[in-house]
């Protein structure tokens, strides 16, 4: 199964805006941890969100701000680990 960019933004979009930001669109290039967006709680049931609706797993390496600092950077590792 070939996943894009394209295909997980979506999915990660539609997750924040149901279960972080209230509702509110977020850019896919937006700070999401600089700004406070998501938290480390947050990340974790985002990460698990993910390994369930993918069938990835994140290593807890992975967990920083260079994977998880916009929704863009979240769905180029999801993309690449479904690769």
């Amino acid at each position: 199964m070939t996943v894009s960019t394209n295909d997980v933004t979506p999915e990660i979009k539609g997750w924040l805006k149901d279960n972080v930001t209230g509702g509110r669109e977020v850019a896919t290039d937006e700070p999401l941890i600089e700004r406070g967006v998501l938290t480390s709680l947050q990340t974790v049931e985002l990460v698990m969100f993910l390994e369930e609706r993918f069938g990835i797993t994140v290593e807890d390496d992975e967990l920083d701000e260079e994977n998880f600092g916009s929704v863009e950077t979240i769905a180029g590792l999801v993309a690449g680990k479904v690769a």
